[in-house]
Formats: C-alpha cells, sequence, structure tokens
C-alpha cells in the first residue's frame, strides 16, 4: 500500500479536479440565468460584504483586482449589481446587489442547502475534536500548497 501522504495527494488531486470541472459548468441560481462560479462568488462576497470596493472584494476573493474588475463588469450588465460612491469620496467605488443580485445570492445558499444536505449531517456527527482535525489538516495542506506558488 501507498504511503499515506500518496494516498492524500491522490485523493486531493482527484477532488480538485471535480471541483475544476464544476466550477467550469454554469448553473441557474435566478430563474433565466446562468452564472459561472466566478460570477456566484462574486455575488456571495458582495451580500455577505456590502458596501465593499474593488480592494476589498479582491482580498476577499484572493483574486486579483483585474480579474475582480472584469467579473464586476460583467455582472454590471447582467443586472445583478449596482455601482455607487459614498457622498464625500468620489474616488472609491462601492458595490450592492441589485434585487435581481439578492435573488442569485439566495438561490446559490437554497442549492448548496440541497446539495450538502447529507455531507452536513455527516459533518455534524464528527466529534468537536474531529472537526478541529479535519480543518487544521486542510489549512496545513493548504499552506503547503501555497509554498509552489513562490517556486
Amino acid at each position: 500500500m501507498d504511503r499515506f501522504h500518496i494516498q492524500v495527494d491522490l485523493a486531493l488531486g482527484r477532488m480538485f479536479e471535480i471541483y475544476n470541472l464544476l466550477n467550469k459548468r454554469p448553473k441557474e441560481y435566478v430563474a433565466g440565468m446562468l452564472l459561472y462560479y466566478s460570477e456566484i462568488h462574486m455575488i456571495e462576497a458582495i451580500g455577505r460584504h456590502p458596501d465593499s470596493n474593488l480592494t476589498e472584494l479582491s482580498h476577499i476573493l484572493n483574486i486579483t483586482k483585474g480579474t475582480a474588475s472584469k467579473t464586476i463588469t460583467k455582472l454590471v450588465s447582467k443586472n445583478l449589481i449596482s455601482k455607487y460612491q459614498l457622498e464625500g469620496n468620489k474616488k472609491e467605488v462601492h458595490f450592492r446587489l441589485t434585487e435581481l443580485g439578492q435573488l442569485a445570492f439566495e438561490g446559490h445558499y437554497r442549492y448548496h442547502e440541497s446539495r450538502s444536505a447529507d455531507i452536513d449531517r455527516d459533518f455534524d456527527s464528527y466529534s468537536p475534536h474531529e472537526q478541529k482535525l479535519i480543518l487544521n489538516f486542510i489549512e496545513r495542506y493548504t499552506e503547503e500548497l501555497s509554498r509552489y506558488l513562490d517556486e
């Protein structure tokens, strides 16, 4: 049998492959509109962090400001988010969900609730110690992977 770290690498590699495939498929979170992973997660970030600016959103999503700007432009054109400036500060642009964007935001959560019920039950059955161990492992593995970005 392979060493544990090899089994972990293979299992996580397969999980990442499936995750990437899923992210390339648009989904209908609001009637009549397909949204990609990057779009719905920008909507989620704005919904969870109302009145954020471009810099804040790029940090929240761990993406470049250029990528955030392109996604925002698409969402504005789809009438899912709106731009505005605060009184007395015409330099910074902030974002909020439109009514349609709020529907997409809520649809995203309904989608996850319906798709995640089984795994949520499994996770709820884990002891606090087991949950902490899993989270620590994921955080540690993420740190290790991020070291490859420095090469």
